[in-house]
């Protein structure tokens, strides 16, 4: 009798330590149950209005283990996806949540200063000679210019260069024809930019500096601008701000959301004066063969903001 109650005690404590084993490797036995064993959720239990996620569902399997479904993957047009509770997301908020708008300030303005790019070009047969020339017709250029009221610091070296020039005449060596290279002089240029506020005296003064250059003389770009434009940066940052907030309340509107609070707001340009789209002969244009006439025409100042505004359901 008592060797009986020994072997109900092994077996009772083997059957201990297998179940034990069971648990710690996470493994639940279940059993299938019928509909009619399924109890109904009690009346009168609190109900949260926050969205949380769902818990994990646990399916029966056929190997008598408890099988768990993954939580469901979250994605968004931004490229955000992952195993993200939509607790959690609901919470912190993703990171492309919101109204998101580009605003754009813009004055119209006339140009009251002008950058030309003016130079000499000389050819010789040797360095010296060419510097030499180009030396004189520049210095006779910053006069014609200096007689016209500019000073030292509206003229401005923007390049100086000296390359060799070469020839590549065809010559007879063992019978074949081929082409040797051959140094023939050199070239120096010489640019600069010169201011000019005198918006009506700029042909004028083109004039003046093909004069003083003569056939050296090269004219290489004009350029209309501002001086200076932060006198207008006020101006273009509130029509900026106010175009950006007119189309979040349209969005707004069609989609039918509230307007939340205003989580960020960058500002995308610097108010660079922009050259209106003229045609090619409306910039610079020839009205006699003595004159020459420049029109400055319109500037655009333009400047943007990027906003991002939260969403109120």
């Amino acid at each position: 009798m008592f060797k009986t109650k020994g072997i109900m005690a092994a077996i009772g404590i083997s059957a201990l330590l297998v179940l034990g084993a069971a648990c710690g490797n996470g493994e639940v036995a279940t059993t299938p149950t019928s509909d009619s064993d399924e109890q109904p959720a009690s009346e009168g239990a609190p109900v949260s209005s926050q969205a949380v996620a769902p818990a994990p569902a646990t399916v029966p399997s056929t190997t008598g283990k408890a099988a768990v479904e993954p939580s469901p993957v979250l994605s968004s047009s931004s490229g955000f996806s992952g195993s993200v509770p939509v607790a959690a997301l609901a919470q912190g908020g993703s990171s492309d949540a919101g109204i998101w708008v580009t605003g754009q300030g813009t004055i119209t303005l006339e140009p009251d200063l002008v950058l030309l790019n003016i130079g000499v070009e000389t050819m010789a047969d040797t360095v010296s000679i060419a510097r030499g020339d180009a030396a004189k017709a520049m210095a006779a250029i910053v006069d014609a210019v200096k007689a016209r009221g500019l000073e030292d610091t509206d003229i401005q070296t923007v390049s100086f260069n000296i390359w060799p020039r070469y020839e590549y005449p065809e010559v007879l060596v063992d019978g074949n024809r081929t082409r040797k290279q051959t140094l023939v002089g050199y070239t120096v240029s010489n640019t600069a930019s010169i201011k000019l506020r005198d918006i009506d005296a700029v042909g004028e003064i083109i004039d003046d500096v093909t004069v003083a250059g003569g056939d050296s003389t090269r004219i290489n770009g004009i350029n209309f601008t501002i001086e200076d434009t932060s006198g207008y940066m006020e101006q273009l940052r509130e029509d900026a701000v106010n175009d950006a907030i007119a189309k979040t309340e349209q969005f707004a509107e069609l989609t039918g959301v509230s307007v939340g609070n205003l989580v960020f707001i960058s500002e995308t340009g610097g108010g660079s004066p922009v050259v209106q789209n003229f045609g090619a002969a409306d910039g610079i244009m020839m009205a006699k063969v003595e004159s020459t006439s420049i029109s400055g025409g319109e500037l655009e100042l333009k400047l943007g903001v990027q906003a991002v505004f939260g969403i109120v359901q």
